[in-house]
């Protein structure tokens, strides 16, 4: 299984539901941490051909294409998020496929893209090797993924409360406490929006630089963002949460 099943099966039964919070602003950290922060970072596109990959239900690939590219081919594992990404943007190629076995010739692509999507990969490098395989010389690949001093604390749920801890705790007795494991790459079991099931997994950023020093890529970038300045009206605890606390991080990488 290229993803976790439960998040694959979220995923395909939930589309509908994820296209209607990307698409209408309800999803507060994509649109005012996430997607800001990934656009400024965008080359010029025009005339360029593009991979984007976790595309999820198409509403990148639409920018893309807003912004001059050429081609733009997404692709997902979810078939339920392809069926509603194909209704939407019927112009653009969305094909099914696992992003660490690519079903495309080499040096097709100048430019690389994934929001939030491989930390669904127990092993990244694999993937990373397909991308590279596929990218131009010179090609560009940009990526969030979740930050693990954030995804390393230990997660609490309880009705209407999300706690998350990491830390410790020692007193003079002798005492010791301990929250969270940011080293131990692990399986995370998680609930978004009350009701969407998905498993992800952590691992710690020596870990993730491995991965992609093994892979060929060298890094242009290394970004932590913020939310907007904004969110603090529409959203304060969120701003006041991760304006603080890294949420998200951010590659950007070069053939």
């Amino acid at each position: 299984m290229p993803i976790p099943r439960k998040s694959l099966n979220s995923y395909n039964t939930k589309a509908l539901q994820w296209a209607d919070r990307m698409r209408n602003g309800n999803n507060t950290a994509h649109d005012y941490l996430e997607k800001p922060a990934m656009y400024k970072l965008l080359p010029d596109l025009k005339g360029r051909s593009v991979l984007c990959l976790g595309c999820g239900t198409g509403e990148e690939c639409n920018t893309f294409m807003t912004r001059g590219a050429a081609t733009v081919t997404g692709i997902d594992i979810s078939a339920g998020m392809l069926k509603e990404a194909r209704k939407a943007y019927p112009e653009i190629e969305f094909h099914k496929m696992d992003m660490s076995r690519l079903l495309f010739p080499d040096n097709s692509f100048d430019f690389a893209y994934s929001s939030l999507a491989l930390h669904y990969q127990k092993d990244w490098l694999p993937c990373l090797k397909e991308i590279y395989r596929v990218l131009k010389p010179g090609g560009v690949f940009l990526f969030s993924t979740h930050h693990p001093f954030r995804w390393g604390m230990e997660m609490k749920i309880t009705p209407g409360t999300r706690s998350h801890y990491i830390g410790f705790s020692n007193n003079k007795k002798g005492d010791l406490e301990i929250w969270g494991n940011y080293f131990k790459p692990r399986k995370i079991d998680d609930i978004w929006f009350g009701d969407f099931e998905v498993s992800y997994y952590h691992q710690p950023l020596n870990a993730i630089l491995k991965y992609i020093i093994d892979s060929g890529f060298k890094l242009e970038s290394f970004e932590e963002p913020i939310p907007l300045l904004s969110t603090k009206k529409v959203e304060p605890t969120f701003w006041e949460i991760n304006s603080r606390i890294p949420l998200f991080m951010i590659f950007k990488l070069k053939k």
